[in-house]
């Protein structure tokens, strides 16, 4: 597992956590982020959707790998 770049396009189709205080709160695909990384879409497994990620909400993005289907959402 590796820190994220700070530039979130360059996750864009990789597989990441998304993490909160240090704990893991999803993991999901990084489906597309803006020009300037402060926000990103996470695509997750599933019925489960996406969800936008703002780095000013605290969140920390590290990247696991290249995206593959997990087969579930997996959340911890």
């Amino acid at each position: 597992m590796s820190e994220a770049p700070d530039d979130w396009q360059l996750l864009i189709g990789s597989w990441v956590e998304l993490r909160h205080d240090g704990r893991i709160v999803r993991t999901g695909e990084v489906e597309d982020a803006t020009a300037d990384s402060s926000v990103l879409w996470l695509r997750f497994n599933g019925n489960h959707g996406r969800q936008l990620v703002a780095k000013t909400d605290g969140y920390e993005i590290r990247q696991i790998g290249p995206w593959q289907d997990q087969g579930q959402d997996q959340r911890h």
